[in-house]
């Protein structure tokens, strides 16, 4: 098992390229993201980045930094942005590993490193153009070091460790603020509480690698403090991004992150089976098996608690948060790959000597029916298309969910065969594979079609060339639509906002005082109709969108709709001009 990390990488390099090489920018998120990495790349100041010359004080830079280089050498595109994501998800494979290979050896590690990898949502996070997969990577550090530090004699190792871990924890800072630190504190602090070592907190080793900390954040808040409106910038980043995310934040201009993404009592456990598929079954078991390991208070007692303590106490954290998103628990999952690696290690051992519980049968041939099923949606989805496209495109989409189908079902079979002959590690190899063949095949067919509908590209430099010649405003504009049309175009434009006045008074004083020639862009209400919505409305018809605001900016006489923009399955848009 000394080549486990050879292993790890090539099983998940498949799932790696075609999600994050093979692609273009999707909504929600990377087309945004996609703009503030090209303009890192442009900029001569890169202490803040940058959303249409406008700082963006969401997030610390890092991963800006890292996606803007790469556009600088592999040029500006999607792929080339996404390319540190590569490094990213590299990292969090074997950090996991590394983990579980020091919790239990090399079965743990290849289990934990494949779970943590490709449970949905954290196999979300790391192919998507955000700063969360960076974050993603400086948590499993972190982890890695805490757990490194927290088992290894005074000295030397321990010393290594945590300023593993403060190192990590520097990574996700730089990442996404204050998660980078919570994530490793959290689970540092329960284990250490949980058995009682509160020696831990005397310890040197524990608090040296803080300076590495300094030494990697602290000349970046320099730079932010003497830059021009830094105190704001400052608070913005540390105090309302961050406070702001668990209460509302008072002040006059500052963002109410408490109005988007609510969070509601109980979101992340009634979710958290969704987060972890196709695993999810693996995970109950795993989580049965540790609460027996620790009733019966065995000797090896310490790698199951350090897993719970890198799930329970950040999920906790997360359930008390004023916001809420799926993506924001993608940490938690490193602890669940860690607890499903230490329960097939275990279960391989005891394969061996005696036959499997009820709990494990139940839980291994459970996933391998959540993963055929995955395996039927996805086709489904592919059969959809086949109907709605034409020719000889609809013929390779039919093609394609019927290869789909017949292999996830061969290698499902062999999943099944290894299970009866009482081997639950091959069996899992084989059901790994159904599903990894699956999202790769599916994503080859599925993701051309996904880049046409969220060509937003197309549609900003065809806004671009109408509006030209004349002032622009975007009404209420979302950040998307800011970014599709600064994204290589540099489109001029102003935005007006109508939460203190009307739409009709804010469109018709603008255009008023900015001459025939201006232009207002309003984002329609819903998509737009396209081949696969004909088809579904076949079976079930549903009433096309409104044009919202922009018709009653028209009834009123306000504005006349002087282009319409939409993409199938897509954005609308209308181009509003003054009424001659």
């Amino acid at each position: 098992m000394r080549r486990w990390p050879l292993l790890v990488v090539l099983a998940l390099a498949p799932l790696w390229v075609i999600g994050i090489l093979c692609r273009g920018a999707w909504t929600p998120d990377e087309p945004r993201e996609a703009d503030i990495a090209w303009r890192m790349s442009l900029q001569t100041d890169r202490t803040l980045p940058q959303l249409a010359d406008t700082p963006f004080l969401e997030k610390p830079p890092l991963s800006y930094w890292m996606s803007g280089a790469a556009i600088e050498v592999y040029g500006d595109s999607p792929a080339a942005a996404r390319v540190p994501n590569l490094l990213y998800a590299v990292i969090v494979a074997l950090a996991v590993g590394a983990l579980a290979f020091a919790m239990d050896g090399g079965t743990a590690a290849i289990v934990a490193a494949l779970v943590a990898g490709t449970a949905i949502t954290a196999f979300r996070v790391s192919i998507w153009l955000a700063p969360d997969a960076c974050l993603l990577a400086g948590a499993a550090i972190a982890l890695l070091g805490a757990y490194l530090g927290f088992s290894a004699p005074p000295g030397r190792s321990k010393l290594f460790g945590y300023t593993l871990m403060h190192i990590g924890a520097a990574i996700g800072f730089m990442a996404k603020s204050a998660p980078g630190w919570l994530v490793p504190a959290t689970a540092l602090i329960a284990i250490i509480l949980w058995e009682r070592r509160w020696s831990e907190l005397r310890r040197w080793e524990l608090y040296a690698g803080l300076l590495a900390q300094v030494l990697l954040i602290g000349p970046w808040i320099y730079e932010v403090s003497v830059s021009v409106h830094g105190t704001d910038a400052l608070r913005s980043l540390f105090w309302n991004n961050v406070v702001g995310r668990f209460t509302q934040v008072a002040g006059p201009g500052t963002i109410d992150y408490t109005l988007g993404h609510k969070n509601k009592p109980g979101k992340y456990f009634l979710e958290l089976p969704v987060y972890l598929l196709p695993w999810t079954l693996l995970a109950v078991a795993a989580a049965w098996r540790a609460w027996g390991r620790l009733r019966a208070g065995s000797n090896r007692s310490t790698p199951w608690r350090f897993a719970i303590s890198a799930i329970v106490p950040f999920l906790l954290l997360l359930t008390f948060a004023a916001t809420a998103r799926d993506i924001y628990a993608a940490p938690i999952l490193l602890g669940f790959g860690l607890l499903i690696g230490l329960w097939l290690s275990e279960l391989v051992v005891g394969a061996r000597r005696s036959s499997l519980s009820r709990v494990d049968l139940f839980a291994i041939q459970g996933t391998n029916v959540v993963v055929g099923l995955i395996a039927v949606g996805f086709a489904t989805v592919l059969v959809i298309l086949a109907l709605a496209a034409p020719g000889l495109s609809g013929i390779n989409y039919a093609i394609n969910a019927v290869v789909v189908v017949a292999i996830a079902l061969i290698t499902l079979l062999f999943a099944s065969n290894m299970l009866r002959s009482g081997d639950p590690l091959r069996s899992l190899a084989w059901t790994y594979t159904a599903y990894a063949t699956t999202l790769t095949l599916s994503g080859l067919a599925i993701f051309p079609v996904i880049d046409r509908l969220q060509d937003l590209p197309s549609l900003a430099r065809n806004i671009h060339d109408d509006a030209r010649g004349g002032a622009l405003a975007l009404l209420d504009p979302d950040e998307t639509t800011i970014a599709m049309l600064d994204h290589r175009l540099r489109t001029q434009f102003v935005e007006l906002d109508t939460q203190s006045d009307s739409a009709g008074n804010v469109v018709s004083a603008w255009l008023r005082s900015q001459g025939p020639r201006a232009h207002v862009l309003v984002k329609l209400p819903g998509r737009a109709s396209g081949d696969v919505k004909r088809l579904l409305d076949r079976i079930h018809p549903t009433p096309a969108p409104d044009d919202g605001v922009a018709a009653t900016l028209v009834s009123s006489g306000v504005a006349t709709v002087v282009h319409r923009y939409e993409l199938p399955e897509g954005r609308r848009y209308a181009l509003l001009g003054v009424v001659e």
